[in-house]
């Protein structure tokens, strides 16, 4: 008895039989999942899209900044060979101690003993007032040149990164607007779609309630429906995220959108205006590899050159306030300094070793970025011709699938074909609608991938 009361109990209800209806009981998708909302910012024109990336863009703030401490480590690396030149006034008065002389401490750690002076002569005022300078200049300093050599390098290497930076900018921005358009374009034909699947289905309840069609027609418009309704949701989180990427890339903290008059028919035009072709000249990446490899060369230069002697001349004065009269120098000499480096412990082979490892570092990387370039102009080049050969294939194939749509709601009309054959048709043709403007938009982004891979762009 029990096991009979197990078995009714597991047998479904009738209402339950075959394909559950519960599309008709799960709530419907909330509106700003399948509606996006409108994004606070919207763009004009490329100009303006332009605008903001310079102003705003951290990627450019950063190498610019890297240029700036370049510069200041170029400048930095000239003062060794420049004159030194300092000074230093002191104001002494006697508290206790008899006799007439005084002693005026020297920059060097010592002290010059003054004099009372004899009879009629000159005294030293008290408080005395003492000025003592001293200047020096560099004669031979052969690491110190090569260190220039190399920050001057390296100043060159960061500006070339900036120029390759923004090049890069420029690339992502026009590539951001076309996958926002191409996002856009998804979500209106997916909008579509959706709208036909509603009428198919229209279609065959309408023929169920009539008599003239069955529940099995019904049922698979209602699947392909719900199909539709999940590719429009998709496509609609795909818009939110390109516009999310493109104000991040803006340095906007929502998404940024493109206004209705917003066009890219003259983006290549736009591109051309902002960014020059090259013409037999190195890119700004590989310059900036180049001129890396040249600062490692010279820094390999410079710690082999701290064996050489370095050759120098000195001068100081000392000048103090005499009464009668204003002041006297009492001490003025040059002199010759020639440093030999002797024994460090062994800090300067051990410094050319590194410099000769961070060459080689150079090097490798200067042949990584050949490497890349190469394999980019190649891609760029064929990309535009593969892009034209399949937005030509993809738009046959769009024109044979709406005429195969067309047929077969015909057929289904008057009775010969059947609601599998309708919903492949719908489903077929909205594929081929997605594929044909995605198409398109690769077109697009081929042509700015070849125009911006060979390109330089000024600041």
């Amino acid at each position: 008895m029990l096991l009979a009361l197990f078995l009714l109990a597991a047998v479904p209800a009738p209402g339950d039989a075959g394909v559950p209806s519960s599309a008709n009981t799960e709530p419907e998708p909330v509106a700003e999942l399948t509606v996006p909302p409108a994004p606070e910012v919207l763009l004009t024109g490329w100009s303006e899209a332009v605008e903001r990336l310079r102003a705003r863009s951290v990627e450019l703030r950063t190498a610019l900044a890297q240029l700036e401490l370049a510069g200041a480590q170029g400048r930095l690396a000239l003062a060794p060979l420049l004159p030194t030149v300092s000074a230093s006034l002191s104001l002494q008065e006697r508290l206790a101690g008899g006799g007439g002389s005084l002693v005026v401490e020297g920059g060097g750690g010592g002290g010059i003993n003054v004099g009372g002076g004899g009879e009629g002569e000159s005294r030293p005022t008290s408080p005395l007032l003492a000025l003592r300078a001293s200047a020096s200049q560099s004669v031979l300093n052969v690491p110190a040149w090569q260190q220039l050599s190399a920050a001057r390098a390296r100043e060159r290497a960061a500006s070339a990164s900036a120029r390759d930076t923004w090049r890069l900018l420029v690339r992502e921005l026009a590539l951001g607007l076309v996958s926002v358009v191409a996002a856009e374009r998804v979500v209106e034909l997916n909008r579509m779609g959706l709208e036909q699947a509603q009428e198919r289905h229209r279609l065959t309840v309408e023929a169920e309630r009539l008599g003239s069609g069955r529940k099995l027609d019904a049922l698979r418009t209602a699947r392909d429906l719900e199909v539709a309704r999940a590719e429009l949701l998709s496509s609609v989180e795909s818009l939110r995220r390109a516009r999310a990427g493109l104000g991040l890339a803006l340095g906007a903290d929502a998404e940024v959108g493109l206004a209705p008059g917003f066009r890219l028919d003259g983006l290549s035009h736009e591109l051309a205006a902002l960014c020059r072709p090259l013409k037999g000249e190195s890119r700004a990446d590989l310059v900036a590899a180049n001129e890396a490899l040249q600062a490692a060369e010279r820094e390999v230069a410079g710690a082999r050159a701290a064996y050489v002697p370095r050759l120098g001349v000195q001068s100081s004065l000392t000048a103090l306030s005499v009464d009668p009269g204003v002041a006297r120098v009492s001490v003025w000499n040059i002199a010759a300094v020639l440093e030999v480096p002797l024994w460090d412990g062994g800090v300067r082979g051990a410094t050319v070793r590194a410099e000769r490892a961070n060459l080689d570092v150079a090097g490798q990387q200067l042949e990584s970025v050949r490497r890349t370039l190469d394999v980019e102009v190649e891609q760029a080049r064929r990309g535009v011709a593969l892009a034209e050969a399949l937005r030509v294939a993809a738009r046959r194939a769009r024109d044979a699938a709406a005429r195969t749509d067309a047929l077969t709601q015909e057929s289904f009309r008057e009775g010969v074909g059947t609601s599998l054959e309708l919903v492949q048709s719908a489903e077929e043709l909205r594929e081929a609608e997605r594929t044909l403007a995605l198409r398109e938009l690769d077109l697009v982004q081929a042509r700015v991938e070849a125009l911006m891979v060979e390109a330089a762009c000024p600041l």
